[in-house]
C-alpha cells in the first residue's frame, strides 16, 4: 500500500513539473487519479511524415505514415506512429478539407496504446490544415499495461510545414 501511494505522489509531482515547462512542443498534464480508475488522460506529441502515398488524381485519396514522439500523461515518454487515410473528395468544410481515418500507436515503457481515430481536416483562417478528431482505445490491439483498456476522447492535429503538433485528451480505463 505504501509503495502505491509513493508511486501516485511521484507521478503527480512529475506531471506537475512537466506542466510547468512552457515554450516546448510537448506538454504534460497532471492526472486526476490513478489511470486504472477511468481518469482523464492527456498527451502531446509532434510527428513528421515518414511516407506519403498521394493518389488524389486517381482516387481522391492520400495515405501517410507519420512518426514522432511526445508525452502521455501518467506514462511518460512515448514514440508515436500513425497511419492515416484522407478522402479529399469529401470537403465538409470547403476546398482543401477531407475526412480522415487513422490508427495511432503510442509506445510507452509499460506497453503500447492503440487509438482508432476519425476526423475532419479543415483549413483555419491562415490556410493551415487542422484535423479535429475523436478517438477510441483499441484495448484488444493494445499491449502491456494497456491490454484490454477502454476509453475515448478528442484530438487536434495542426499540420505545420515540417512537423505536426498533436494534442489529445479523454478517458482511459485500464483493464487491470
Amino acid at each position: 500500500m505504501h509503495e502505491a501511494r509513493t508511486f501516485a505522489r511521484h507521478r503527480a509531482l512529475l506531471a506537475i513539473a512537466a506542466a510547468l515547462v512552457t515554450g516546448g512542443a510537448l506538454v504534460a498534464y497532471a492526472a486526476a487519479s490513478s489511470p486504472n480508475q477511468g481518469n482523464r488522460i492527456e498527451a502531446a506529441y509532434t510527428t513528421s511524415i515518414a511516407m506519403l502515398n498521394n493518389q488524389i488524381a486517381t482516387y481522391g485519396i492520400v495515405q501517410a505514415i507519420a512518426t514522432g514522439s511526445g508525452t502521455l500523461d501518467g506514462f511518460g515518454h512515448v514514440t508515436v506512429t500513425t497511419g492515416v487515410t484522407q478522402d479529399r473528395t469529401v470537403t465538409m468544410c470547403g476546398p482543401g478539407s477531407s475526412v480522415d481515418q487513422a490508427v495511432t500507436r503510442l509506445v510507452a515503457a509499460d506497453g503500447t496504446l492503440i487509438l482508432r481515430i476519425s476526423g475532419t481536416r479543415c483549413l483555419d483562417a491562415n490556410g493551415t490544415p487542422v484535423i479535429r478528431s475523436t478517438w477510441l482505445v483499441d484495448g484488444t490491439a493494445s499491449s502491456g499495461i494497456f491490454a484490454g483498456a477502454s476509453g475515448d476522447g478528442d484530438s487536434v492535429n495542426t499540420i505545420g510545414p515540417t512537423s505536426n503538433s498533436v494534442t489529445l485528451s479523454g478517458k482511459l480505463k485500464l483493464a487491470g
